[in-house]
Formats: C-alpha cells, sequence, structure tokens
C-alpha cells in the first residue's frame, strides 16, 4: 500500500469511527461514585445497558449480581463497555467463585453503600455471582500486506 494510500485511509476511518472509548479507568479517581452503567450485548445482538454498584477491593474493581440478564451475557463474550461519568471504556470481566470474595465485596459493598447495601442483603436469596473488572486484552494490529 502506498503512503499516501495509507494516510487516506487511515483518515477516513477516523471520520467513520466515531468516539473513541477512553483508556482503562483510574479505579482509584473514580472509587468514590456510586453507580456505574455496564453495557453488553443480549443474545439477539441487543445492547442492554445496566446502571449498577461497584466496589474496590485492593484498588481492583467487583460486579456483584445474582441471575441476571446481563450477567448471562458476560458469560457469553466477557468483553464489555463501562460508562462512568459520560465517558467509555473497553474492559472485560472475570467470574470469582467462592465464599471468601463475596464476604470481602459484600463487606466492601457495606461500607460503601450502607444501609441500602444491608437492606438489599436482607432479601437475598442466593450467593451472588462475582466479577472482576479487568483491562480488555489488546489484539495485535494485522501485518500490512499491500
Amino acid at each position: 500500500m502506498t503512503p499516501i494510500r495509507r494516510a487516506v485511509l487511515g483518515a477516513l476511518s477516523l471520520l467513520v469511527a466515531g468516539p473513541a472509548a477512553a483508556e482503562y479507568p483510574d479505579w482509584q479517581a473514580l472509587g468514590e461514585i456510586e453507580v456505574i452503567e455496564v453495557v453488553t450485548r443480549d443474545a439477539d445482538g441487543d445492547l442492554r445497558e445496566t446502571k449498577v454498584w461497584f466496589v474496590l477491593l485492593d484498588g481492583e474493581p467487583y460486579l456483584r449480581t445474582s441471575r441476571s440478564r446481563w450477567l448471562d451475557n458476560l458469560r457469553r463474550d466477557p468483553d464489555l463497555t463501562l460508562r462512568i461519568e459520560g465517558r467509555e471504556y473497553e474492559a472485560r470481566v472475570e467470574e470469582l467463585a467462592g465464599d471468601e470474595i463475596v464476604e470481602r465485596v459484600d463487606r466492601a459493598s457495606a461500607e460503601k453503600y450502607g444501609w441500602q447495601e444491608r437492606l438489599l442483603h436482607v432479601f437475598r436469596v442466593r450467593t451472588p455471582d462475582i466479577l472482576k473488572i479487568t483491562p480488555r486484552p489488546t489484539s495485535s494490529p494485522m501485518p500490512d500486506r499491500g
């Protein structure tokens, strides 16, 4: 591919692409935010936008849910978009199991959300599912063959 053609195609891709997602969040700066939005894709391809609470454990973000459609979506495809204070971030989740992580997330949530968390905990009928938010792996650029 000639340098001029590469430049023209690069410029066109910027015009067509729309707004780019921000880098992975600085969770320490965002830790006091109460609600973030998780964007996943349903099995039929529709976007699902869900407002959720999150907590930080050792500076790492965690989500908690139980039998939700967005959890089903993330089990199919762990990549998601996070919307936080008007910015979008690309991320991935890892589902974690075990009583210890549930207890740690519950304690952190009780500290952060206070009486609201305690009220929700009263109505909990099953052990929640815990998701750790991680950076989305970057893909290697395609080699130039032209």
